[in-house]
């Protein structure tokens, strides 16, 4: 299998075990009664986690256990395949998983995965669950559920039926996805048995009825669809927008003429999710399809493009806003700006130049905000300069406010007063200040008594309230001693 092949796959896998192992947590992590036993014997307390632990087999299965650098490539598979013969699956894995180099490791483990048999695959799975949750078990458990799937779908399914919570969480949904990539239609219909008996209300149905229909449509859109539109609630939603998202990546157009037909908000949706997928490699023509567009919600879809273009090419991405009507850029011009400034660099600069040549608006107002939250977790200070020298008004106090939310300002709870109290507007200014003063008080009592002494920022009331606050309610930050990344207003 060429390398780019594999790693393709095995990615797919890990992101599909990882959501799966997320799904099964929301049960819990109890262990059922009737859990199948490994034949390996006993292994040590923590299980193989990152396999640095030593197995409890016998001497004799030690004895012939290569180490990984002894046994490579074929070599390394036969070996680990004779410990799996030989009941030793504690053995087997960590001589895989041990084996020196990630791709050859990846290599190795297929290699070895594809030549088990269902009742090995079985034991495998049961050894792997006792791993530490990390990558190794999650490639590992992805590998095993898609070679019993491909054995046997019904008995692999059956199998984790009978397993934990986390176990049956993400193998069901594994299984079911390598069973749609062959044979799509059984999948499909084994899925909608399960949804009729045990209903819909679950993230875990949605999202594998979502990965049934993206491997259906990758070979028959059309069958995919009329399932898919069979389906109920949002579980419906969820496989329609994949199946759109599967057939842009061949034909954006054909996927806009299906969307075409949807209503409501799943059409909105999957124009938005056309828009996103087709303008990461031709954005200019994917806006100018969004841009013909006449439906309610067209402003958003074009935004999709936007946001992928200005990554691309920001000088051209600005031109076309701002030859846009003033209320449609506003609508889209935080979510814009935020593309752009994550960028980092100069690219972040230019965005909060620009924003800041903006006429005063809600669109103005947001982006500031955004902005300024982008830039200070790379470079706090340039953000404050940038900040402080901005004119009074609602944007400049939307920044102070981004500002303010970042973890090195919280924890200097002077400058945080400082810059909030240089907040234009009333009700905003009091709340910020009686927040980080709060904080103040609990680092440096004898500072904050003093600055609320003159405070022109708070009522007498609220001054109070915040000196007679038990030690337990004040927000702690890092003291006097304490130098935040951004700087003070002034």
């Amino acid at each position: 299998m060429k390398i780019a092949s594999l790693l393709s796959t095995l990615i797919a896998l890990f992101i599909g075990v990882a959501g799966g192992y997320l799904i099964g947590q929301r049960g819990g992590t109890d262990q059922d009664a009737g859990a199948k036993k490994s034949q390996s014997g006993e292994t040590s307390s923590s299980g193989i986690g990152s396999l640095a632990g030593t197995s409890k087999s016998s001497s004799k299965s030690s004895k012939t256990t290569n180490s990984p650098t002894e046994a490579s490539g074929s070599n390394l598979t036969a070996e680990a395949k004779k410990l799996m013969s030989s009941g030793d699956v504690t053995e087997a894995m960590k001589m895989i998983l041990n084996s020196p180099g990630s791709i050859s490791r990846m290599e190795a483990l297929l290699d070895f995965v594809k030549e088990l048999e269902p009742d090995e695959v079985e034991l495998a799975i049961d050894e792997v669950g006792k791993m530490a949750r990390g990558g190794d078990m999650f490639m590992s458990m992805g590998l095993l559920m898609s070679r019993y799937a491909e054995i046997d779908p019904e008995k692999a399914l059956e199998f984790v039926g009978t397993r934990d919570r986390m176990t049956r969480g993400w193998g069901t949904s594994s299984i079911l996805r390598t069973w749609a990539s062959k044979d799509p239609k059984a999948a499909a219909d084994h899925l909608t048995k399960q949804m009729d008996s045990e209903g819909t209300d679950d993230w875990s149905m949605r999202r594998t009825a979502s990965n049934v229909a993206k491997e259906w449509a990758k070979q028959d859109t059309n069958a995919a669809l009329a399932w898919a539109k069979g389906l109920p609630g949002e579980v419906k939603g969820d496989a329609l927008g994949n199946i759109i998202e599967q057939i842009t990546t061949e034909d954006p157009l054909r996927a806009a003429e299906v969307a075409m037909s949807f209503e409501g908000e799943q059409q909105e949706r999957s124009f938005r999710t056309i828009a996103d997928r087709w303008s990461a490699n031709e954005p200019e023509k994917a806006l100018k399809w969004a841009e013909g567009l006449t439906v309610e919600g067209r402003v958003g879809v074009m935004e999709e493009a936007l946001e992928n273009w200005v990554r691309e090419d920001p000088e051209s991405t600005v031109a076309y806003l701002d030859k846009m009507e003033a209320s449609e850029r506003d609508s889209i011009m935080k979510e814009v700006v935020e593309q752009w400034a994550r960028t980092g660099g100069d690219a972040t600069v230019d965005a909060a130049n620009w924003v800041a040549s903006q006429a005063d608006g809600e669109g103005k107002v947001d982006a500031t905000g955004e902005v300024v939250g982008q830039w200070m977790r790379s470079d706090p200070e340039a953000a404050s300069e940038w900040l402080g020298a901005q004119p009074v008004g609602d944007a400049r106090d939307r920044g102070v406010a981004a500002l303010l939310r970042d973890r090195s300002v919280r924890e200097d709870p002077s400058t945080s007063v400082a810059w909030a109290d240089t907040i234009s507007d009333d009700k905003m200014r009091s709340e910020y200040v009686e927040r980080s003063a709060r904080s103040w008080l609990g680092s440096d009592r004898a500072s904050a008594l003093e600055y609320l002494e003159t405070s022109e920022s708070l009522s007498a009331e609220q001054k109070t309230k915040l000196i007679e606050l038990p030690a337990d309610q004040l927000q702690r930050g890092r003291g006097d001693d304490f130098r935040g990344r951004g700087r003070r207003p002034f």
